[in-house]
């Protein structure tokens, strides 16, 4: 496996160990689904010169050696089947078939099979441009800790692409195919007009996702270069727990205005939320969590799950609560699937589950959950009344930096 920014540049030397140039592109031909290089292009002082692949003996991130003399090489137009992979694709923008810009190209890989050497993916990661300029070891080290985005070939439509643009062939639908992490990652690296774009090429879940995995500051800021409306529909994707904490960043009359362009629902979840401290239970808490009354069937509570599913945190636990939203037991998901069908939740619930009050202070929640080894806290006021959930990844971000928290496994989603 290869990355095409760790190949150019490299020192080409011919079968006399004498070195012909440094390698400037790669030459492809477009057959199947994945491009098969064809020749080599190599830059020596100021001529062009092309090696065929049939004459290249060893290609590797080090160097690269051939099988002829340099004086046999000699340069040639291209083919009507190829194209140069760096100047054809390298730093161009993707975009999806609705023609959304998505982003850049930022490094292309390329693999071995069998004799050939074939294009395969391209890397839209912020890792990849720290090999483009040079701090190679830097991204080695980074990609230990997030690996490389990439983005399969046979989703590239060459026959549509242009100087400014790498087409996708997939709709603006499917671009969720980036992860929210992956994209939070790479938008660090753009301007707030490029950040916008991207947000504006995906689904509303999706970057509502994204945005949550941006640094505060990213959010904060890009929330107020968005028009109203569309803030606050990005705002009502968002968690209500992730959507409090960046309103509290931005200033009252914004952050009214954004409240009232909200649906009823989330803004009284998101109003209670900020009327906590930012560091307590509270507002810590997500107020997005499956709960079932004490009398339904196991049936029926995986019914209310199936129901509550698309708006929960996390699905691991289902509260048991009365009328008055008073919390009476916990059932675990693995509980609820082996009880016999008509017994009743008030049967197997755990009972008295272990809490922490809304105004309780960071360390106490953390260690609450440290202690009990739980994924999710719930949270109650002084009349045991269940007011929201603190899962185990929002009590990660109490104690670890962001970049920690972000190589672990994202096991809520």
């Amino acid at each position: 496996m290869f990355f095409l920014s760790k190949l150019l540049g490299q020192a080409v030397r011919d079968t006399q160990n004498r070195t012909v140039g440094t390698l400037a592109d790669l030459c492809v031909v477009v057959e199947g689904v994945y491009p098969r290089v064809t020749a080599l292009v190599i830059k020596r002082r100021t001529q062009r010169l092309v090696a065929e692949w049939t004459v290249v003996a060893s290609l590797e991130e080090s160097g690269t050696l051939l099988r002829v003399a340099s004086a046999a090489l000699s340069n040639r137009p291209l083919d009507d089947a190829e194209l140069l992979l760096s100047s054809t694709f390298l730093d161009k923008q993707l975009v999806d078939r609705d023609g959304h810009k998505m982003i850049r190209v930022n490094d292309i890989q390329l693999v071995r099979t069998g004799a050939n050497l074939h294009v395969v993916a391209v890397d839209v990661s912020s890792n990849a441009i720290m090999r483009r300029v040079g701090l190679a070891k830097v991204g080695d080290r980074l990609a230990k800790k997030s690996k490389p985005h990439l983005i399969d070939w046979r989703t590239i439509d060459v026959s549509e692409s242009d100087a400014a643009a790498v087409r996708l062939s997939v709709p603006r639908g499917d671009l969720s195919l980036l992860h929210p992490a992956d994209i939070a990652d790479i938008a660090h690296e753009l301007s707030p007009e490029e950040r916008a774009a991207v947000l504006e090429a995906l689904e509303d879940e999706v970057a509502a996702d994204a945005v949550e995995e941006m640094h505060p500051s990213f959010q904060a800021a890009l929330v107020g270069d968005l028009p109203d409306a569309k803030a606050a529909e990005l705002l009502g994707n968002m968690s209500p727990d992730d959507a409090a904490d960046l309103l509290a960043d931005l200033p009252e009359e914004r952050r009214s205005t954004l409240l009232a362009l909200m649906e009823q629902d989330d803004r009284e979840d998101i109003t209670e939320l900020l009327t906590y401290p930012e560091r307590s239970a509270g507002g810590i808490m997500t107020t997005d969590f499956v709960h079932v009354p004490p009398d339904v069937t196991a049936t029926q509570a995986i019914e209310r799950l199936r129901e509550q599913e698309h708006e929960a945190e996390t699905v691991y636990y289902i509260y048991v609560i009365d009328k008055g939203e008073h919390l009476l037991g916990v059932v675990s998901l693995r509980d609820l699937l082996v009880a016999p069908p008509d017994k009743r939740v008030r049967e197997f619930m755990r009972a008295d589950p272990v809490t922490a009050r809304t105004d309780a202070d960071e360390e106490e929640v953390t260690r609450l959950i440290a202690k009990y080894n739980l994924l999710a806290l719930p949270v109650v006021d002084e009349k045991n009344v269940l007011h929201g959930i603190v899962t185990v990844d929002d009590a990660i971000d109490l104690v670890l930096p962001l970049a920690w928290k972000k190589r672990l496994p994202r096991i809520f989603h």
